[in-house]
């Protein structure tokens, strides 16, 4: 008979609107893509909100969950959620209600990992989730609220950017931080493998301000470049298919020679090869362009695109010209006729783009997700007095409670103190394995009479992906530096992933002293 193969289940829930725009939902679908090109079965939520793209989840060939648009109630809503910010209008019902209408649309199907991309949802809503899915994996690249997540990725460009999240999430969560982790789609790598490198000079301008656009800059630049100064420009201009200006953009097309309007197109890539310079905004596409080598001048159209823009601009990536508020037909002029001369910068721009951005990091997440870190990575040391959240946070995982002997929570006071004592402990001896990315997990070694007994657990989103064998093994070759002795193995009889691992590492098992309890040993004398 052959083996039964598990089943990998992502459920991604995220929003496109006229308001929300479509970047969440873009960079979702390039993460769903590769999963599943690797087995992973990916299914939406999504809210139906006036201007969704839940048709181009469905042509990619995704199951939408969808979940209703309280149309009728919308302002009664509003008023009652108290809103706060722009993100929270968002979401338009309550992150308890949106939990609630989610786990329903979950039921009867058994999610390994949920990916939450949304500005209107925090640690409230992911608490809910918690109890319903395996792992939960946050993108997010405002860093302005507190997340429950195994995994957090913000694949943008901060200076600070290491120690944005450091008090946002818990301990124990992975941070994915930084541009090699942007989720571009696989023909963005392709295309740069035959791009040539840019003179600098300016014959081909792409004009793309995302898929909605609601305050129209993309009519502001066309003005722009109607301008005599430019007429000698080739121009490619994108819009999504929900842009509400569109009328008026198509006739702004017609009225410039030379011009070519490309309506939700899945080929942007072949028009950045083409293009000598970007002009539009400052979300998703800034890491495409970059992968590119494509200058760009940049206008922000969304608070959380101009704080990682305007770093890119001080480090020499891009040109900003301001956000779409202050940005008017005069500034894009001036800022174009520039471009036009500054030949050599423009070239700089070029390289140090294409240098910065591989285009991998689509395939780099999927990998960490199906994978966990390269063992090769990993370093061992050990545990220390600033650890004693983290390993609380381990200790009181509902998995690590159910398989430990005492399995009621450990209190905070409690913990504290015995953590300090055992580290005082010179019968103890505390490992913790970690990343670059953040810890993976912890290994005791305690004396009991002459033997050393085990006590191990690893980090809910580093389970089941076969990594315990090799982790338990790199911390016994630590001890092993370090002394000769016997070590001991206790595990719950039903506890039988940890019981192979034992096993696969040579322990043999032992006549049990207790019922219900599996002993192994090994001598690494």
């Amino acid at each position: 008979m052959s083996a039964k193969i598990k089943i990998f289940k992502c459920v991604i829930r995220t929003d496109a609107s006229l308001q929300i725009g479509s970047g969440h939902l873009m960079r979702c679908l390039t993460l769903a893509e590769v999963l599943r090109d690797s087995g992973v079965v990916v299914e939406f939520v999504c809210r139906t909100h006036y201007g969704n793209l839940d048709g181009l989840i469905r042509q990619k060939g995704f199951i939408v969950h969808e979940l209703p648009y309280p149309r009728h109630q919308a302002s009664m809503i509003t008023q009652d959620l108290d809103i706060q910010n722009e993100y929270t209008q968002c979401l338009v019902v309550s992150q308890e209600l949106d939990a609630e209408e989610t786990i329903i649309k979950l039921q009867g199907t058994n999610t390994d990992l949920l990916v939450v991309d949304h500005y209107g949802l925090d640690e409230t809503w992911e608490c809910l989730m918690r109890h319903h899915v395996g792992k939960i994996m946050v993108i997010d690249d405002l860093a302005d609220r507190f997340h429950d997540c195994d995994i957090l990725l913000d694949q943008n460009y901060f200076i600070n950017g290491k120690s944005r999240y450091d008090n946002l999430v818990p301990p124990t969560c992975t941070k994915l931080l930084g541009i090699q982790y942007a989720l571009l789609r696989s023909e963005f790598s392709e295309a740069r493998k035959k791009l040539k490198p840019k003179t600098g000079e300016i014959h081909r301008v792409l004009v793309f301000f995302g898929g909605t656009d609601s305050d129209n800059v993309t009519g502001r630049a066309l003005e722009a470049l109607l301008d005599p100064g430019f007429s000698h420009l080739d121009v490619d201009v994108v819009i999504g298919t929900q842009n509400p200006h569109r009328t008026q953009i198509e006739k702004l097309v017609k009225l410039r020679p030379r011009s070519k309007l490309h309506l939700q197109i899945d080929n942007i890539a072949k028009l950045m090869i083409q293009a000598d310079l970007f002009l539009g905004a400052g979300g998703t596409t800034t890491w495409e362009r970059m992968c590119l080598g494509l200058p760009s001048l940049v206008v922000t159209i969304a608070k959380n695109q101009n704080r990682f823009t305007e770093d890119l601009d001080r480090d020499g990536f891009l040109s900003w010209l301001g956000t779409s508020e202050t940005t008017g037909i005069s500034e894009l002029k001036k800022a174009l006729l520039e471009s036009l001369e500054n030949i050599s910068d423009n070239r700089l721009k070029s390289i140090r783009c294409a240098k910065m951005l591989k285009g991998d990091g689509a395939s780099l997440v999927k990998d960490f997700i199906k994978k966990g870190p390269s063992p090769e990575k990993w370093t061992v040391r050990k545990a220390n007095l600033s650890d004693t959240k983290l390993y609380w946070n381990w200790v009181n995982d509902p998995e690590v409670r159910k398989n430990a002997f005492h399995s009621d929570p450990i209190s905070w006071d409690n913990h504290k103190e015995w953590f300090r004592n055992k580290l005082d402990d010179r019968s103890v001896t505390m490992l913790l394995v970690e990343c670059i990315e953040g810890p993976i997990g912890q290994v005791r070694f305690e004396q009991s009479g002459s033997h050393l007994v085990i006590d191990y657990s690893i980090g809910r989103q580093f389970r089941r992906l076969g990594l315990g064998k090799i982790f338990l093994s790199k911390c016994i070759e630590t001890l092993r530096n370090e002394k000769e002795c016997v070590l001991i193995g206790k595990v719950k009889e039903e506890n039988l992933a940890s019981a192979k691992i034992f096993e696969h590492l040579g322990f043999k098992e032992l006549t049990p002293s207790r019922k219900y309890t599996r002993n192994f040993q090994l001598d690494i004398s």
